[in-house]
């Protein structure tokens, strides 16, 4: 069975601003930049308060690593703050359990390669809620999908956005004219990049929606033949029945945007006519690990849990949030990090004596989240407030900046008040 993390609903309107006039106005001036038009706009969800939001999550062949730390921490921060808008979040992961690195993985470690997946997303759970990811509302393994992957298959052929040949089905990129909208790309630019090289294929940049390959649980029957769902139409078939032909937010590391989303654009948009898929395309800068990406093929990874054996999880969100999510960063900026959450943490426990204070105001702090989520921003503030509080003479004045500066920290789940 799939264990869940503990639902962020638990902590609904924890953190909703007192005044409904205020929060209305905090709404209505949230800038996100938007990978689609290169450009910050405001955000404006289809349905609000609800806002619907679906994240790439991890194929499970190994455990995480601080890479995918990275992008989950801010959009586990970003649902927060949404949350402490007053929106309604409903937060959709999937878990790619079908894939064929799986299966070599298991087969390496003589274990079937289901209940390897199945081990190893358990792990996944247990690393994001080590690291206080708690506002995911949804975890959905893809291989509860295969059924509606055939169904969106078969009408993809049915459509003519589809073609057999060898055994496969590929998507005909040549029928879609939005093809490379989102990742930027001229026609010829798409040419440099083909996808799954085949003689069988029509144009280069064609991409298989059903192979004849063994992945994690083996070859399924379908009108197609015996075979397996390519890695793009599993993400369609989770988000389309459970989020609808529209949603606000995708999310996902910057490396994803060519070719994944744009053929989940492709998929999704040929087979509802519907246009935009989303509203808001929201990308995570890669980290680094010595000035290269930090990634499993590389072999330069650091996993979640390695790291949680020398920090503490504030640390680590902490660090990811003082680098704005679109930057890239590396590994060598930890230790400016945790001195600065040491200082911000012996401050804060030093001055917060009195009864926690509601009278403050987190002002400059939601005009930086507001400003394209500029965690560094809001974070510099907290830190500058804890500083102002050190040099107050007015203890009540003292304590009041202090517990604005630990709310402030707490809406990005950091908690100054915890461990040293």
């Amino acid at each position: 069975m799939w264990e869940e993390p503990d639902s962020f609903q638990s902590l609904k309107n924890k953190y909703w601003h007192p005044s409904a006039r205020r929060y209305l106005l905090l709404r209505s001036s949230l800038l996100l930049f938007n990978t689609m038009s290169g450009k910050k706009e405001g955000f404006r969800p289809l349905k609000p308060p609800v806002v619907t939001m679906f994240v790439c999550g991890p194929t499970v062949q190994s455990r995480m690593h601080l890479g995918h730390a990275r992008t989950y921490i801010f959009y586990d921060a970003l649902a927060r703050y949404l949350d402490y808008l007053g929106y309604d979040v409903t937060f959709l992961m999937n878990i790619t359990d079908i894939d064929e690195t799986i299966t070599k993985t298991a087969r390496k470690e003589n274990a079937d390669p289901l209940e390897f997946s199945r081990r190893m997303a358990s792990l996944f759970l247990g690393d994001l809620r080590h690291l206080k990811v708690t506002t995911v509302s949804r975890f959905e393994p893809v291989s509860r999908h295969i059924d509606e992957m055939v169904t969106q298959i078969q009408s993809l052929l049915k459509k003519g956005y589809a073609y057999k040949a060898g055994g496969w089905v590929y998507f005909d990129t040549s029928k879609f004219r939005r093809w490379g909208r989102l990742s930027h790309q001229s026609k010829r630019d798409l040419s440099l990049r083909p996808l799954e090289l085949s003689p069988a294929k029509k144009n280069l940049t064609d991409f298989g929606l059903w192979r004849p390959e063994e992945l994690v649980r083996g070859r399924w029957r379908s009108p197609f033949g015996l075979g397996s769902p390519g890695w793009h139409i599993q993400d369609t078939a989770v988000t389309l029945p459970i989020l609808g032909t529209q949603y606000d937010i995708h999310g996902g590391a910057y490396e994803l945007i060519y070719p994944h989303h744009e053929a989940e654009i492709a998929q999704a948009e040929s087979l509802t006519g519907v246009h935009p898929l989303v509203g808001h395309w929201v990308h995570t800068g890669l980290l680094n690990m010595e000035g290269q990406k930090m990634s499993k093929s590389l072999g330069n990874v650091v996993t979640v849990d390695q790291a949680l054996r020398v920090c503490s999880p504030d640390e680590l969100r902490f660090y990811f949030l003082s680098v704005h999510y679109r930057k890239e960063m590396d590994l060598l900026g930890m230790g400016v990090a945790q001195q600065k959450l040491r200082e911000m943490r012996a401050t804060a426990r030093q001055f917060a004596r009195s009864k926690k204070s509601e009278e403050y105001s987190l002002e400059p702090f939601e005009t930086a989240l507001n400003d394209d989520f500029d965690s560094p921003r809001a974070i510099n503030w907290a830190l500058g407030t804890l500083r102002r509080a050190a040099k107050e003479s007015d203890p009540t004045r003292s304590s009041r900046l202090a517990w604005s500066a630990i709310r402030a920290m707490s809406l990005l789940g950091v908690n100054l008040l915890g461990e040293s």
